[in-house]
């Protein structure tokens, strides 16, 4: 069975890159394709301090970095890609883009990520990332000491603060 790749990869956050870096380095031939800018909700980090073996960084430098890396080991990386449809049963998958491309490939690897759910108020957008977080594992040290406000229903908001 002829196919474009050997593994598709959707999604290009963080997880997406990784599992690129590993296949590629396993010498398969992978295409990663996100529907946006590489390294899904990372790029909205101001300071990432927690990843091991890393100084402090931005999360643009640091999903820039994993983004050349699975170059660097031959990943294909479209990024803005307009999927029109999938198809991933049978043992070829396949994803046909809005421009009527079609790539195929023997493996899947979903890897789209999450979204967070925002508040809609005026300058949200703005301060996302500089005093605004939807991560308090990820950014709560940067608040210690600070009057804050949790926003978030049920449980989670509870556990959060």
């Amino acid at each position: 069975m002829e196919t474009d790749y050997d593994i598709l990869i959707l999604g290009g956050g963080p997880a997406g890159l990784t599992a690129g870096i590993y296949a590629a380095r396993a010498r398969r031939r992978v295409l990663i394709l996100d529907t946006g800018t590489l390294g899904g909700q990372t790029v909205l980090t101001h300071a990432v301090a927690n990843y091991p073996g890393v100084p402090t960084t931005t999360g643009r430098e640091l999903s820039q970095a994993m983004a050349q890396q699975a170059r660097d080991f031959g990943c294909e990386i479209k990024a803005f890609a307009r999927i029109a449809s999938l198809d991933l049963s049978g043992e070829v998958k396949s994803v046909t883009l809005k421009n009527g491309t079609r790539l195929t490939a023997r493996a899947a690897i979903i890897a789209t990520g999450g979204v967070p759910r925002t508040l809609g108020v005026d300058g949200e957008d703005r301060f996302t990332g500089h005093g605004i977080s939807y991560c308090a594992t990820c950014d709560g040290d940067f608040f210690t000491g600070l009057p804050i406000a949790v926003v978030g229903g049920g449980n989670s908001a509870l556990e959060e603060a």
